[in-house]
């Protein structure tokens, strides 16, 4: 979901399945930093109109063991005069385990020449009656063929707590043969002190600076 779609020209279903060394979202972890399992499907209508999910098999902090966690979406992409996309449309996330957890996003974003942006507001973050903002770009090249350089930036803003706001960047490699990919980044997250992001992030520490990962992941699509 981190790029906008463009219109597809007739309908499509796609997907993909895989693993991955650590299940960052937002930069943090939802598999308790340990690995997880991905399946994800999307589906692209004629009309501009596309939808999709995830299950992963996560581990909350306060959970004590592995869960799958879902994640489902619904939008609109439309394509501007410009050669821009822009699309529209809303999320749900949903913690089996811990449905305190569950929350839900509406989404806007805009997309072109290998950039794109997105907005994301929340009423409810993750259960912790915080209303936020989360706004994210995303990018990338070629750097040879079938091997891609990206990248990621996006801050959390709450309206609600202060401590809740933090910044990540992610800086990475992927490489793909016959619908197999492999990809490796660099994931970097800003906390503030104090932050109640602790109750999922799991960490001890109590002034926390830049926290550092490295992610390896490897799908199969399909």
């Amino acid at each position: 979901m981190s790029c906008l779609l463009a219109p597809a020209a007739q309908a499509q279903l796609s997907g993909s399945a895989g693993l991955m060394s650590n299940y960052l979202y937002r930069g943090i972890s939802l598999s308790n930093n340990q690995p997880a399992a991905r399946l994800a499907l999307n589906y692209d209508g004629a009309g501009g109109w596309y939808a999709g999910g995830q299950a992963v098999t996560g581990q909350l902090v306060t959970e004590q063991q592995r869960n799958v966690q879902w994640v489902g979406y619904a939008g609109y992409a439309a394509r501007l005069a410009s050669g821009l996309s822009w699309e529209s449309g809303v999320s749900a996330y949903a913690f089996p385990r811990s449905p305190t957890w569950n929350f839900r996003e509406v989404y806007v974003g805009l997309a072109g020449n290998g950039l794109s942006g997105r907005l994301h507001y929340s009423p409810d973050y993750l259960g912790m009656n915080e209303r936020t903002l989360f706004g994210e770009l995303n990018g990338g090249w070629m750097l040879a063929p079938r091997w891609q350089a990206f990248w990621h930036g996006g801050y959390l803003h709450s309206f609600d707590n202060a401590l809740s706001n933090r910044a990540e960047l992610r800086f990475g490699v992927a490489t793909g043969l016959h619908g197999w990919r492999a990809q490796a980044s660099f994931d970097l997250t800003r906390l503030r002190s104090a932050s109640n992001s602790r109750t999922y992030i799991g960490t001890s520490a109590i002034d926390v600076d830049w926290e550092r990962r490295l992610v390896l992941s490897f799908a199969r699509a399909f």
